[in-house]
């Protein structure tokens, strides 16, 4: 099967630096593990883990989601609930059943890349606080160029000695 190309120069983010991730409640039993924060192979931008110290419970992860190629949009901030059957991914994904924190909060500041992320499972809150980055995008430029070149000839003829 053939490798999709992410690499395009489509105005996709394809880096973050300077996040800061401000907790204003994190659940004890979870650690934020911070990802390169460069577009990997799958075409993925991940930003962060929220990783459980107890075995059996949910993962998240916050990943970058600024559309598809030839359809990009501003960027959101996305978190994926892992670990957990399908249902409840739908249920996160959704905000249903006490399941919530798929969607963030953009702050109203446009030149500010600002999210609000309260992350809940139907018993407790595991996140919230905000998380800010900056982001570097790929663009494509073409560039053409016409030459041409204009030459005047003179004959000079030898001569015999």
């Amino acid at each position: 099967m053939a490798r999709k190309d992410h690499s395009k120069n489509d105005g996709q983010a394809r880096t973050l630096s300077n996040l800061v991730i401000t907790p204003a409640y994190s659940d004890a039993d979870y650690d934020i593990r911070v990802h390169n924060l460069t577009r990997g192979d799958t075409g993925l931008l991940k930003v962060f883990d929220l990783v459980p110290k107890t075995e059996g419970n949910p993962s998240f992860e916050a990943r970058v989601d600024d559309g598809s190629p030839g359809k990009r949009r501003d960027i959101e901030l996305d978190l994926d609930v892992k670990g957990v059957p399908d249902a409840i991914r739908s249920d996160f994904k959704s905000g249903r059943n006490g399941w919530d924190g798929h969607h963030t909060d953009r702050s109203p500041t446009p030149e500010k890349r600002m999210f609000d992320i309260k992350v809940t499972t139907p018993d407790r809150v595991i996140f919230e606080g905000t998380v800010s980055f900056s982001a570097a995008f790929s663009i494509g430029v073409h560039v053409a160029a016409t030459v041409s070149v204009s030459v005047d000839a003179q004959v000079i003829r030898a001569t015999k000695e």
